[in-house]
């Protein structure tokens, strides 16, 4: 069976929403896809741009794994897929697939913000994943806690202090990759 690796930027960086999506898909770590940046088209979308990074977390999917994603993301209608380098640290990197508006809904959704639940979404998904968070607002905290328990999103998360080591995931255990960027397990 062929795995793939994915890059996920978005929402499918919060530890529930991919659960809810992708129940078992395998969380490789944090990553880094240079040469992209990320930009608010109503959902987020990545699009080249020289000098620039996109911060997320790369997971590893199965080919069935893909396709349901690939529903979800509305391929190839909404989402086009690119094949990326995501950078795990500064010697290691895999090719992963990454989802990148199509032009038509990129005209469609120019200057088009992020819906409030979507973007708090992603926002507490950069924070449990320990990611740049591009996502928050002045006054999230308020957030973090009673309004995603009610959006079927129930785990609490503390603002991380700058120097301090993301804790390790809860759900899925890193794999480990190898120097040749294939997962190993």
């Amino acid at each position: 069976m062929n795995n793939t690796f994915y890059f996920a930027y978005g929402s499918n960086m919060n530890p529930e929403r991919i659960r809810q999506r992708i129940p078992h898909a395998r969380l490789v770590g944090k990553a880094t896809v240079k040469g992209w940046r990320l930009v608010e088209r109503q959902y987020a979308d990545a699009e080249k741009a020289v000098g620039h990074t996109v911060e997320g977390v790369v997971y590893l999917l199965t080919q069935s794994e893909l396709m349901t994603l690939d529903r979800y993301e509305g391929y190839p209608d909404t989402y086009a897929c690119k094949i990326v380098n995501a950078h795990l640290d500064e010697k290691h990197s895999v090719r992963a697939v990454l989802y990148t508006l199509t032009d038509a809904k990129r005209k469609e959704r120019e200057g088009k913000h992020y819906p409030e639940d979507y973007r708090l979404i992603c926002s507490m998904g950069a924070k449990a994943r320990g990611v740049r968070d591009e996502f928050a607002r002045e006054g999230d905290e308020r957030h973090f806690g009673g309004r995603f328990a009610a959006k079927g999103v129930s785990r609490k998360v503390e603002p991380r202090k700058e120097k301090e080591e993301p804790k390790p995931d809860e759900w899925w255990p890193p794999m480990p990759v190898l120097g040749d960027g294939t997962a190993k397990g």
